[in-house]
């Protein structure tokens, strides 16, 4: 057997060199028997089954291509005596690594690239090392060309050198190497090479935006983590976002979910040297491809450079109608947040019979709920249209749009935006095959129908209530709006605790009516309890308060018997409070009032003593009593004591008569001052100051003193 050290086309191109070789093709026939073979007991681990499917196509690439696997390549390889040292010189696919050149050598690959979905390149390498690490890979850019000069002669090579650069260049970041085989004259490889964009997938965090626009967002996330190779193709205005949560959830699903939402579109664009993250959100992001402006389409023969020789139309069963409906609680009975959209280019029976109905918690304007529900209407009519097909179009980049001319089918030829292309390539080592080295299989939107990713992503759902601190400005004992406070969470690594920490967060109160009910705003370092509405992070609602070791309960000594409600003052000293205290023998119900206390009654009020004692004390100033209308009576089984420096009844006179004053009693009326006193009672009345006495009975007129002057 004979082996080609380096690339080219033979003379004899497709002969019949296959010699032993063919029995190793037939052999790979059974593709995943070929992978198990190269993979041994690795492919029965559960923990390896990425590696496995991995394998198995790269397997079935290199079988659908050469005829044979790349495990069949360098099993036959291996066997062979003295078998010459192969290097990438005119190889169709070539790898640029950390490691030098012709340290890895491409068997096969498969790129597969992605709109609104990372793209991946998988690589079956060999190597006529066995002892490569891969701590020297994992985490470096590695690059691949497809040389389109390789699959040309010599004199072909020669003339097309000058034609300026057409081959395919694709990078990416090792994020798997694997040892797929026992070493031997060629140990085989598997890597596999993901976009800088992958990196946010390994990290995961939680924090808050706000005010931003989505385009803000994700150029701060992308330069934190320190990466440029991105590039905003926005044709529309954004409306900055009033408050975003990111919880415990990867970097790479909290960008691609925001972008859904958003109806943003995003893909990769390859370079010579570097890939970019382009993001756009219109099909005017997929641009026309240089040397590719129009697809020819071959039914049995396809143009080795730009033809397809596939293209299959399909279409799915749609909805007629999106329907969103949300809540705003500024306006709870806005009819503004019902929205609805309809299709633009769906059109089969029985549409108008369906509808997607969505309660959403997305939108507080009714012009946001439309954006969202068309979002999801385009959404829907783009996975509706679909078509796929396969050829030999390596220029094909789901960053392109392209226009297919020739099919027989006349609708067929149309523009499309490419949405996924899967580049198949091998090289081979053992014998020249009449087959070519490139193939790709991809799916088509036409560029007419807008296109937007289904919400896919998975938001986060927050079950149950959270702790968080009420927060405010320096120097703030509350801070309010009214009815909501502004929070921080223990998980808000970068809050700033200022007040500028999350959005106004409702209250929920124990009453709340119009213009009625029960309110108690939580003081700014409050500990509260946070739930969310739908479990949704970004609608946070605050449904209790707690005490803990920095904020203590005022009756925490009480065992539990005492009950109440203390408040405290504002900036200042003293508090309000209502107290119970159950404590059995000592129950008391308490009130104080830091400072006025005023209560209105409107109709009738009873108070009721039923021990032995009522104590009145007013400190300092007076007590007043004021009855505009009606009487005072006071009933007093026993004694009444009034002590007063000074004791004043004022009769008012009423209706231009004289005032009247009436004290009545069964056994006598004393009215003393020091020595002098007047006294009433049934048998008579006396009037008396030290000696001198008056004293008038029914038997007549007694006065008693010293002297006594008539008439003068």
């Amino acid at each position: 057997m004979s082996f080609a050290p380096n690339g080219g086309i033979p003379n004899g191109l497709g002969g019949g060199g296959l010699g032993s070789l063919s029995a190793l093709g037939g052999l790979a026939g059974p593709v995943a028997s070929s992978v198990a073979g190269s993979l041994g007991p690795l492919a029965g681990l559960a923990g390896h089954v990425d590696t496995v499917q991995r394998a198995m196509q790269l397997a079935q690439t290199g079988f659908s291509l050469m005829d044979k696997t790349p495990g069949a390549i360098a099993e036959a390889i291996n066997g062979a005596a003295n078998p010459a040292r192969l290097t990438q010189l005119n190889r169709y696919v070539t790898l640029d690594t950390p490691l030098g050149p012709d340290v890895l050598l491409v068997s096969a690959a498969v790129v597969d690239e992605h709109v609104n979905r990372l793209p991946e390149i998988h690589l079956d390498l060999l190597s006529h090392r066995h002892d490569l690490r891969p701590e020297d890979l994992i985490g470096q850019q590695v690059k691949i060309r497809f040389d389109q000069q390789a699959r040309l002669s010599t004199l072909e090579r020669v003339v097309a050198s000058g034609t300026g650069d057409n081959d395919r260049y694709f990078d990416g970041y090792v994020a798997s190497f694997d040892r797929a085989g026992n070493p031997g004259n060629v140990t085989q490889y598997h890597l596999t090479a993901v976009p800088w964009f992958w990196f946010l997938t390994r990290s995961t965090d939680c924090r808050i935006f706000q005010n931003k626009t989505t385009q803000d967002i994700l150029t701060e996330i992308f330069q934190e983590h320190g990466f440029s190779d991105f590039v905003f193709d926005i044709r529309t205005s954004q409306k900055p976002l009033e408050y975003v949560v990111m919880y415990q959830e990867s970097y790479y699903n909290f960008c691609a979910r925001l972008m859904e939402q958003e109806g943003l579109v995003w893909t990769h664009r390859y370079e010579k040297d570097k890939h970019f993250l382009v993001i756009g959100d219109s099909n005017l992001l997929f641009r026309p491809i240089d040397g590719l402006a129009t697809v020819p389409f071959a039914a049995t023969e396809a143009s080795e450079d730009s033809g397809i020789d596939q293209l299959h139309e399909g279409r799915r069963f749609g909805v007629g109608k999106v329907t969103f409906r949300d809540f705003n609680h500024q306006n709870p009975s806005s009819p503004l947040m019902l929205v609805e959209a309809g299709p633009q280019n769906l059109k089969h029976a029985r549409l108008d019979a369906t509808e997607r109905f969505e309660h959403q918690s997305l939108y507080d304007h009714g012009d946001d709920g439309n954006r969202y529900a068309r979002f999801a209407m385009e959404a829907e009519e783009a996975q509706a249209h679909r078509y796929t097909g396969g050829g030999y179009a390596w220029r094909m980049t789901t960053a392109g749009a392209v226009t297919v001319a020739n099919h027989p089918v006349l609708e067929n030829n149309q523009e499309y935006v490419i949405l996924h292309v899967r580049h198949e390539a091998v090289n081979d080592y053992t014998q020249h095959s009449a087959k070519l080295p490139y193939r790709n299989s991809f799916a088509l939107l036409p560029k007419k129908v807008p296109y937007r990713a289904p919400r896919s992503t998975p938001k986060p759902v927050i079950h149950g209530t959270q702790s968080a601190i009420v927060v405010g400005p320096k120097g703030e004992e509350i801070y309010t709006n009214g009815s909501a406070v502004k929070v921080h969470f223990p998980w808000d690594r970068r809050g700033k605790k200022d007040g500028s920490d999350s959005m106004w967060v409702r209250v929920s109160q124990p009453w709340a009516g119009d213009g009625w009910g029960a309110a108690a705003i939580p003081r700014i370092k409050q500990e509260v309890l946070v739930a969310f509405n739908q479990g949704d992070p970004d609608n946070p609602v605050i449904v209790g308060r707690v005490f803990n070791g920095e904020q203590g309960n005022p009756y925490h000594g009480a065992a539990g018997q005492t009950m109440g409600i203390k408040s405290q003052t504002h900036k200042g000293q003293g508090s309000n409070e209502i107290r119970m205290t159950d404590t059995n023998g000592m129950q008391e119900f308490f009130m104080h009032a830091q400072k006025d206390m005023n209560t209105v009654v409107e109709n009738n009020e009873t108070h009721k003593v039923l021990g032995p004692m009522r104590t009145v004390l007013v400190a300092t100033g007076s007590e007043e009593k004021q009855i505009p209308q009606g009487n005072l009576t006071e009933t007093i089984a026993e004694k009444r004591s009034t002590t007063a420096t000074t004791v004043e009844v004022t009769t008012p006179a009423k209706d231009g008569g004289g005032g009247t004053q009436v004290y009545m009693a069964e056994r006598g009326i004393l009215l003393k001052v020091m020595d002098s006193s007047i006294s009433l009672a049934p048998e008579g009345i006396r009037l008396e100051h030290k000696g001198s006495v008056i004293l008038m009975t029914d038997d007549g007129v007694m006065v008693n003193g010293k002297r006594i002057d008539l008439n003068k």
